[in-house]
């Protein structure tokens, strides 16, 4: 066990390291998908998205694959975000306890456009014709308790892009570890997100007609070719978190949590965040996310839960510095 923890140590360090003297250079809008960054799951959200060692729902999926192993009973999980622009977000995950074997889950995730006019400069009112986009995340996870404190879990990813008549797609894979302190109440998680194949846009709009040599008269300027677009990386993310509950009663529960973030498209931050719950019926969060980033339109955010009889009701707000505030609405119901 010790040395897990110290590989888990380096790979923090090979992450997060730089060389010395350099000024760090920022990755924004390198990276393709941007809905697998946004955060599942209301609890999750109104804890400042620091879930990595916390998450014990079917939004573990999405968090750290791993915590699947910390449900009690097999569980189904729905999200619904209505984000800025009118787009729709959704997740809906679903994992099945298998005892001894571990725990099996499946999880979609989606993000759509309503439908809008296509628009040219010389005809900026439509040409009557209608498009839309879709992005979509299937996968399919499990996790094991390989010891009574170490957890293992891993996920594979269909990830597709959509737009009129083009579209990407890719496979990924996430892994996951959990770790339970000697401490009563004390874990840590780490995560790794999104690591696969790259996405590059194809379809019908890509076919133009051309000329292949123009400076000789006569030619077919017709010939039928393929334009061939840049791949683009998924957003990949290795997350480090910790969690504790500093007060546990059978009233009254607390739980601080903290992740460190090192993502290949942005600079490094630290989500932190913590819960309050009253009597296993009632709970209040907050949180503040990406701390220490230049520039970070992302802030505070708040939330509340509802639990009772295997079913929880959970609400989160999202703060954004110029694109308005965002509204999550989650229920997990137990089985």
């Amino acid at each position: 066990m010790k040395r897990i923890v110290c590989a888990s140590v380096m790979l923090i360090l090979i992450f997060s390291g730089s060389a010395s003297g350099q000024e760090p250079v920022s990755r924004r809008g390198t990276t393709a998908a941007p809905f697998l960054e946004f955060g599942v799951g209301s609890r999750a959200v109104g804890m400042g998205k620091a879930y990595t060692a916390i998450a014990n729902d079917a939004t573990a999926m999405y968090w750290n694959v791993a915590g699947l192993e910390q449900l009690q009973s097999s569980q189904v999980s729905f999200s619904y975000m209505n984000w800025i622009a009118d787009m729709d977000f959704i997740y809906a995950g679903l994992v099945i306890k298998a005892g001894s074997a571990g725990s099996f889950g499946v999880s979609v995730t989606s993000l759509s456009t309503p439908e809008m006019l296509v628009r040219t400069v010389d005809q900026p009112e439509g040409l009557g014709w209608r498009f839309d986009a879709a992005d979509m995340a299937i996968g399919l996870s499990y996790a094991k308790n390989l010891t009574d404190r170490f957890t293992f879990g891993g996920s594979f990813k269909y990830i597709q892009r959509r737009i009129w008549h083009m579209e990407a797609s890719a496979i990924a894979a996430d892994f996951g570890i959990l770790y339970s302190l000697p401490w009563q109440g004390a874990k840590i998680g780490m995560s790794i997100t999104n690591f696969g194949s790259k996405l590059q846009m194809q379809g019908v709009d890509a076919v133009v007609q051309t000329d292949i040599d123009p400076t000789m008269a006569g030619n077919n300027g017709t010939v039928l070719a393929q334009l061939r677009t840049k791949e683009w990386a998924l957003p990949l993310t290795f997350r480090f978190g910790l969690g504790y509950e500093a007060i546990s009663t059978s009233d009254h529960k607390v739980t601080v949590a903290a992740d460190y973030l090192h993502p290949n498209n942005n600079e490094e931050s630290v989500n932190v965040g913590m819960e309050y719950e009253f009597y296993e019926t009632l709970m209040l969060r907050a949180g503040y996310q990406t701390l220490f980033m230049k520039d970070s339109e992302e802030g505070l955010t708040m939330g509340v839960g509802l639990k009772k009889s295997g079913i929880a009701f959970d609400y989160a707000y999202s703060t954004l510095v110029h694109l308005g505030n965002v509204h999550q609405f989650s229920v997990n119901i137990v089985f």
